[in-house]
């Protein structure tokens, strides 16, 4: 079971304090709320997110005043905001990470990524992720497991081939302009989205470069089903799970889509791509 985040186990023991002060056991809210008791405490450990109805139903059984109901849904959204810095998701190496991406891949049906510079690493080739994971671990001085991280990577992307999911990619242009490598691995790189774009369970878009932005293509994004936004920048990863905040990046992400070309056309874009790297 992953480690709650700080936040979520401080909501936790705010409702305990808020339960205690009731005089109320767990076993007490849990009839008055009718959930199970198994409920009661996962929430109160921080094990489990709680929703905006959950603080409610919280509230209401155990008598709270209104203070204490503002109090909770204030810690609420805090929970529902994971904030992790790069250099202590990376503490371990690369590896961990891409582990931990397969695991929340594997359990979503629908996944949803925009990225404005860098291909996707359900996207990446060998070589490619490897000059991506060489830069983290320069960057961000950790430790250096890159072979393992690759490795990682590469087995992420068994998920494409399998049913019942969907992907739905969209890349600027200038992704393919943003030379992670030499222009070997670039062709290779290109190429190979050229085979992933024919994959039944993927929807590969790209906006071109002079489209018309509405809204700054500022970091890449992903969305999990409905359930969360992972939202990453150069210093952190943001995993949003406020259901106000997924809609905001559903919104963007249906923007970028609405600009972007598929089909042959992604083609042509892409090719026009290898040609500059000389391919």
């Amino acid at each position: 079971m992953a480690k709650p985040h700080d936040a979520l186990r401080v909501f936790g023991l705010q409702l305990r304090q808020v339960r205690e002060d009731a005089g109320l056991t767990g076993r007490a809210v849990a009839e008055r709320t009718g959930w199970p008791h198994s409920k009661v405490s996962k929430l109160e450990r921080g094990q489990q997110t709680a929703t905006r109805s959950d603080v409610d139903a919280w509230v209401e059984a155990t008598g709270a005043e209104p203070e204490d109901a503002e109090r909770l849904h204030a810690a609420l959204r805090q929970a529902r905001l994971e904030y992790t810095e790069w250099r202590q998701r990376l503490s371990t190496g690369t590896r961990a990470r891409q582990v931990q991406r397969r695991a929340a891949e594997a359990e979503a049906t629908l996944i949803r990524a925009f990225e404005p510079g860098v291909l996707p690493g359900l996207l990446q080739t060998a070589d490619y992720a490897r000059a991506v994971f060489q830069g983290l671990v320069s960057t961000y001085q950790v430790a250096n497991d890159v072979e393992e991280g690759v490795r990682a990577r590469l087995s992420r992307q068994e998920l494409l081939q399998q049913p019942g999911r969907r992907y739905q990619f969209v890349l600027a242009e200038a992704a393919f302009y943003c030379r992670m490598a030499d222009s070997a691995v670039m062709r290779a790189q290109l190429d190979r989205l050229l085979s992933v774009a024919r994959l039944p369970a993927v929807d590969l878009a790209v906006v071109p470069l002079g489209a018309r932005w509405p809204v700054g293509p500022l970091n890449g994004f992903w969305i999990f089903d409905r359930d969360y936004a992972l939202v990453e920048t150069l210093g952190a990863e943001l995993t949003l799970r406020e259901p106000a905040e997924i809609a905001v990046y559903e919104r963007i992400f249906e923007t970028f889509s609405r600009l972007a070309v598929r089909g042959p056309a992604v083609t042509d874009l892409i090719l026009g791509a290898t040609r500059r790297y000389g391919g």
